[in-house]
């Protein structure tokens, strides 16, 4: 694996002053002196308390060509090569910002996953992967998949603050998925190859719709205790969203499933029928993100993997229900990413 980090880039973009007068985010529910790439000096009771609106806020607008990540350097779409290498550098730069090295894993011309390690408090050889693919088709890909890059990179910001950490974590950012799942199929691979024990991969795709406001979330194909684990982390940490189980394939959790990983996909009601309509079309634009949506499901990530690194036990009784017994629909793979989204 190949091991870059990126010249910073001016840090402009993280100052509000220079943000779109349309960006509203919603009112911090943690810090609200919170800035983007700044980390909180003390976390409340409870992880996922840190989450911070204003700061997912901002990074959904550079991930979608809303705030510049640099003077007069707008992200115009993440399909082309161009897109695609200005979003890494983005990665790079605030990663980099909150202490990270940032390891670029390139597996052929014009492709490369972005990973950070984050490393137990107490030593571990056992690891957590969070991850969410960062490419769009030819649009701003606010949903798809912004909003699951924006969880990763929130949660990649505040589970540092996380005290008494007994399992290392990585957070991953996968390129190519929309070609069919390249990027994350040569990282999975590539982490076997270093014989990496990962517990459980969380891969996050499409959490930014919520057309009828119930913040209901899908977990898709939870191996082993995840489906458990995750119920009892929402009633745990009272946050009571409403989770609805589905065999739905075909995002990057199906890459490190093959490879012997337990894994998942968090995502929107992608099954059950509450979808973003603008599904690789142009209009999928950081307007149509639900951000309080997207705030709450981050929390659920966050507390869950929180525990998961604390070593929370899971539930006791765990019945084990084929993924076939559940619901399912397929996401759309391109040949190219020169062939642009619906009008």
């Amino acid at each position: 694996m190949k091991t870059r980090v990126f010249t910073l880039l001016a840090s402009s973009y993280f100052l509000l002053s220079c943000a779109n007068p349309s960006i509203r985010p919603l009112q911090s529910q943690g810090n609200p002196n919170l800035r983007p790439g700044i980390q909180s000096q003390s976390v409340p009771q409870g992880i996922e308390t840190a989450v911070n609106p204003e700061r997912m806020a901002a990074y959904l607008a550079t991930f979608t060509g809303i705030r510049p990540l640099a003077p007069n350097t707008l992200i115009p779409e993440r399909g082309t090569v161009q897109g695609r290498e200005l979003t890494r550098q983005f990665l790079t730069q605030t990663l980099t910002e909150l202490g990270y090295k940032v390891e670029r894993h390139e597996y052929r011309r014009n492709a490369a996953n972005i990973m950070v390690r984050l490393m137990a408090d107490t030593p571990s050889d056992e690891y957590i992967l969070v991850g969410a693919h960062m490419d769009s088709v030819r649009n701003a890909g606010a949903d798809d998949n912004a909003s699951g890059s924006t969880a990763v990179l929130e949660a990649a910001t505040v589970l540092r603050e996380l005290k008494g950490r007994k399992v290392n974590l990585i957070f991953a950012w996968f390129d190519e998925e929309e070609l069919g799942l390249v990027g994350s199929r040569h990282l999975a691979r590539e982490l076997r190859t270093q014989g990496l024990k990962i517990n459980s991969v969380h891969a996050i795709d499409m959490m930014g719709f919520d057309g009828d406001g119930d913040h209901a979330l899908e977990l898709a194909r939870p191996d082993g205790v995840l489906w458990d684990y995750y119920k009892m982390v929402n009633q745990t940490h009272k946050l009571n969203l409403p989770l609805d189980r589905t065999n739905t394939g075909r995002s990057d959790h199906v890459s490190f499933h093959d490879e012997g990983y337990d894994s998942l996909c968090i995502s929107e009601e992608f099954t059950n029928g509450d979808s973003t309509p603008h599904y690789h079309r142009r209009s999928d634009t950081y307007e149509t993100v639900s951000q309080s949506f997207l705030v709450a499901g981050t929390q659920l990530i966050v507390a869950t993997v929180g525990d998961l690194s604390l070593k929370v036990p899971a539930p006791v009784n765990i019945q084990m229900v084929p993924h076939d017994r559940f619901p399912s629909r397929e996401r759309e793979f391109h040949d190219s990413y020169d062939n642009l989204p619906h009008d």
